[in-house]
């Protein structure tokens, strides 16, 4: 008895892209109540994607509310490396705070943050450590934060750990790929 072996095309070109998402979007292929971020790719991305038999999907996620930086690839080793608990891979956000922040209680923030903060509990996520994380001040109300994990909610969840709110939270960068002003 012969065995056939099928032999499976090791030269697939995946996809990477990039997407300047805009709030009000989810990431995830499907919703019934809100619009979705594969909506906003191209049908030319999708039909590529259909026709070398590769599945589409997000570099880590973005919550509705929140804009900026998105990947999207077809390679689950790229997706891995940014996205794993364990590389620590830097996420930078630019963050408009409700109220403003003197300048002593942002020396204050800064400290915390820096040594790791403890996030208050939210819907399906309990109250947990986070990794330290550094804050470059613009304003009294408008900073970049640095994380290097992506917990739930985890930006918002730690200005709620000291007091204040999130109005507006951007993604600047993963790792070393950076949100082009012009996207």
């Amino acid at each position: 008895m012969s065995r056939r072996k099928k032999t499976i095309s090791s030269d697939i070109q995946h996809l990477y892209l990039m997407m300047n998402k805009p709030c009000g979007y989810v990431c995830s292929s499907v919703s019934d109540r809100s619009p979705v971020v594969f909506d906003l790719i191209p049908e030319e991305y999708k039909s590529y994607c259909v026709q070398n038999n590769l599945s589409l999907h997000t570099v880590g996620r973005l919550d509705k509310d929140t804009s900026g930086l998105l990947l999207f690839t077809t390679d689950g080793q790229f997706s891995h490396r940014l996205t794993s608990p364990d590389n620590h891979v830097e996420k930078k956000y630019q963050v408009v705070l409700k109220e403003k922040e003197s300048a002593e209680r942002q020396k204050q923030i800064e400290q915390r943050f820096l040594k790791g903060i403890i996030l208050p509990a939210e819907k399906k996520s309990e109250e947990q450590q986070v990794l330290p994380s550094t804050i470059e001040w613009f304003s009294a109300s408008v900073c970049r934060l640095t994380i290097s994990e992506g917990k739930f909610h985890q930006v918002r969840r730690m200005f709620l750990a000291v007091g204040n709110e999130v109005s507006e939270l951007k993604r600047l960068a993963v790792g070393t790929y950076l949100l082009p002003k012009d996207l």
